[in-house]
């Protein structure tokens, strides 16, 4: 693997990275995203093939293959950053580094252009990766046919303090199904002066938001990561008035299908439970989302020695901690083994400190290439084992 080829790469990884900053897309349908990536690989000499709503192209050959993920939709977030390649189109962000990341992977095939790849590579353009099972479209249209392994990446801040540059890998279980919920409390409306008239679903509601907290801590293995939170609670238009409903929402972030299931029947239990209690109404609705993403330990050893070979055993730390947030790449490792990393690209020395998803998130680009550098690294020991 040439080092200074690799580091050479960035200019064109940064070019990419802010042309695809200027027009981000959410969802599935990503027509702009498309095409420039088409146009990027097309012109390397490749022949990019359209999968779902999605992009493979395939590079090199031999009875292995190895498949290189990145994802490249945005959030419906409006850009504060003032960059002056902030987005173009009002109301949308990336805003979670997913164009780092699509650039990152044209780098992956710019540096394949030039040297023979190792083994067949497998280079997957994801959409719809925040929300939308971006991953699970992809399968179901022959993404993981003949692949034999699978790798991807996340940019922004990690969840441990550690140098910029450095990546965070977990072995085993590395993110979080990303569950959710909804409930409605359904009472009858009074004066406030007057609650023994009517039926006030704001005590139902109260008493869950505290019951969600007590069956978190009581009811799951606390040697099983889990997170319960509201995220809203919507209800009554006056101080005066007690309304007839009550609406809230919530996430449920586990490690284990048990708690999965677990919590998806206990919470429903309770809302109707509550609902008797206090003379009210529920409906409860439980929504599945992203499976847990698990990391194969063979693969996570073998890219923590590619990484530590290449780049240097400071620049990557396996950690214990599980990210309980989601990542449809969940699906791919699903398939076959392989492994995601999280890599470092905040900078406080350069004022660059906003989480991901947020209105002013950027990254570091300097060290964007080496993330290029882990791929091929691991692209070369996979086809050695």
């Amino acid at each position: 693997m040439e080092l200074e080829f690799l580091r050479g790469l960035n200019k064109d990884i940064v070019r990419h990275r802010r042309d695809l900053h200027r027009i981000p897309e959410v969802g599935l349908e990503l027509p702009k995203t498309k095409a420039y990536v088409e146009r990027a690989l097309i012109e390397l000499g490749f022949e990019p093939k359209p999968c779902g709503h999605g992009l493979i192209c395939d590079v090199g050959h031999g009875e292995k293959c190895l498949a290189i993920r990145a994802d490249m939709d945005a959030l419906p977030v409006e850009e504060l950053t003032n960059l002056d390649y902030a987005s173009e189109h009002p109301g949308y962000m990336h805003a979670c580094g997913h164009d780092a990341h699509t650039a990152v992977l044209l780098g992956v095939a710019k540096y394949f252009s030039v040297h023979e790849p190792p083994c067949r590579i497998r280079l997957l353009f994801q959409p719809g990766e925040e929300g939308y099972f971006g991953a699970v479209d992809m399968i179901e249209h022959g993404a993981m046919e003949g692949v034999h392994a699978a790798i991807g990446g996340h940019v922004g801040p990690v969840f441990e303090e550690v140098p910029t540059g450095t990546f965070m890998i977990k072995k085993g279980t590395a993110s979080a199904a990303t569950d959710n919920f909804e409930v409605v409390f359904r009472g009858a409306g009074t004066h406030g002066s007057q609650p023994h008239k009517g039926k006030d679903p704001f005590m139902a509601a109260a008493t869950f938001i505290l019951t969600t907290q007590v069956l978190k801590s009581r009811e799951s293995d606390p040697n099983n990561p889990t997170v319960i939170s509201i995220g809203s609670v919507h209800g009554g238009t006056a101080n005066n008035i007690i309304p007839e409903e009550v609406f809230l929402t919530g996430t449920v972030r586990t490690v284990v299908n048990d708690d999965r299931s677990h919590f998806s029947k206990r919470l429903d239990e309770i809302a109707h439970g509550l609902a008797e209690a206090y003379g009210v109404e529920a409906d409860f609705t439980y929504n599945f989302g992203y499976i847990p993403m698990i990391n194969d330990a063979e693969m996570t050893d073998l890219m923590v020695e590619a990484i530590g070979k290449y780049l240097g055993k400071s620049h990557v730390v396996l950690t214990e901690k599980a990210n309980m947030g989601g990542e449809d790449m969940a699906y791919f490792l699903e398939k076959v083994p392989g492994i995601f990393y999280f890599f470092n690209t905040n900078n406080p020395e350069k004022g660059i400190t906003a989480p991901n998803h947020s209105p002013y998130f950027n990254v570091d680009e300097d060290v964007l290439w080496m993330m290029v550098a882990a791929d091929v690294a691991f692209a070369e020991k996979f086809a050695e084992s």
